[in-house]
């Protein structure tokens, strides 16, 4: 699977002493997750990113008995010259509570600077066993290189809501972050109204459907 031999093995306490619900530097100080009052403020100058996540343990994932998504991060582009690994990124969505994480999507609506946005980092935690439990982190050396995002890449303009996927694991072979999404005209209205539903303030008449762009961590689809 993508980047296996390139993943890094860090110590259970980083990982539980990094991760976050929803996080966001940007110029405007602004939270990531979108607000009424932030909305209404920069919903022509930033742009929305429609996004579900699945944090829930997944059973006899690969050779493990279980695997958990912990966090996925983005860089904007073009990224700054020689940024090293341990630098916090640009957008970085996970939880916090892994015994109590659903098996379900989750779906959350950011508000970001437009831009191009890089795939540049995600986490995985793998158990063999109750007592026999590792992490894998896959990094920003792993995923962009030279500035070019192998991971994959998404695009938002100024006054844009886009929808991008759906991010979970992927269990064949190894576990890896993996990009899905909503099948069908039918399923993609369903996912808007879970948005609507979530976020009763955002506008979302005129949603773009443009997937997460990848050819390592996704399968490419258009919207029949």
């Amino acid at each position: 699977m993508i980047f296996q031999r390139s993943l890094t093995l860090l110590p259970v306490a980083f990982i539980l002493a990094s991760c976050a619900s929803v996080q966001i530097q940007d110029e405007f100080g602004t939270s990531a997750e979108v607000k009424p009052d932030s909305y209404a403020r920069y919903k022509d100058r930033l742009g929305v990113v429609l996004l579900d996540a699945r944090w829930g343990r997944q059973w006899k994932c690969g050779k493990y008995e279980n695997a958990q998504l912990v966090s996925f991060s983005f860089d904007k582009l073009p990224l700054s010259p020689n940024k090293p690994d341990e630098a916090p990124s640009d957008l970085t969505i996970g939880t916090t509570s892994h015994l109590a994480a659903s098996q379900k999507f989750e779906s959350y609506a950011l508000l970001i600077p437009p831009g191009e946005y890089a795939l540049s980092n995600f986490k995985i935690k793998l158990a063999r066993s109750v007592s026999s439990i590792d992490y894998w982190v896959a990094n920003r050396s792993h995923l962009i290189k030279d500035g070019k995002p192998l991971g994959g890449k998404f695009v938002v303009a100024p006054g844009e809501v886009v929808y991008v996927g759906n991010f979970a694991l992927d269990c064949y072979e190894n576990p890896t972050l993996w990009r899905y999404y909503a099948n069908g005209r039918d399923g993609f209205r369903q996912q808007l109204s879970d948005y609507q539903s979530k976020y009763p303030f955002l506008d979302l008449a005129n949603v773009k459907f443009r997937l997460f762009e990848t050819t390592t961590i996704g399968r490419s689809y258009a919207l029949p």
